[in-house]
């Protein structure tokens, strides 16, 4: 009888790795983790979940599988700073662009341009600021 009962809860288990949508106990059961722990990552967002009616959750199977995976890896090029005859400081820039403080800094923002600073002044070079003013040079 022992041996007919363990064989039932194995095939329970292997019946939770082969299906697509779980309910929250076989998430918990297959996570192994307990049912509080689930809703507390649903409502946290980390895992996705669908609410069919008030008592009636299922959770996607490849949303609990992305739980495991790497998050991407981003690369991070170099950037070397340019030298500071070939860059503006912010003043010169306003001068000879005709904008404000605050349009230049959007500007170098919304645009990711590397700006340093150097001393008591913020440089951006040239090339970069003349390629946004003036692009069809």
């Amino acid at each position: 009888m022992d041996q007919v009962v363990k064989k039932v809860l194995n095939e329970r288990g292997t019946e939770v790795n082969a299906v697509e949508f779980l309910n929250v106990k076989n998430a918990a059961q297959l996570l192994r983790a307990s049912e509080k722990m689930i809703y507390q990552m649903i409502n946290t967002g980390k895992l996705n979940a669908v609410n069919l009616s008030k008592r009636k959750t299922l959770v996607y199977r490849k949303d609990i599988d992305r739980l495991f995976e790497l998050p991407h890896v981003i690369e991070i090029k170099e950037i070397i700073q340019p030298p500071v005859s070939e860059c503006y400081n912010m003043g010169e820039a306003q001068q000879i662009f005709n904008i404000s403080e605050k349009a230049l800094f959007d500007i170098i923002k919304r645009n990711k341009l590397f700006k340093f600073q150097e001393g008591k002044f913020t440089y951006v070079a040239k090339s970069e600021l003349n390629k946004i003013f003036n692009p069809e040079l």
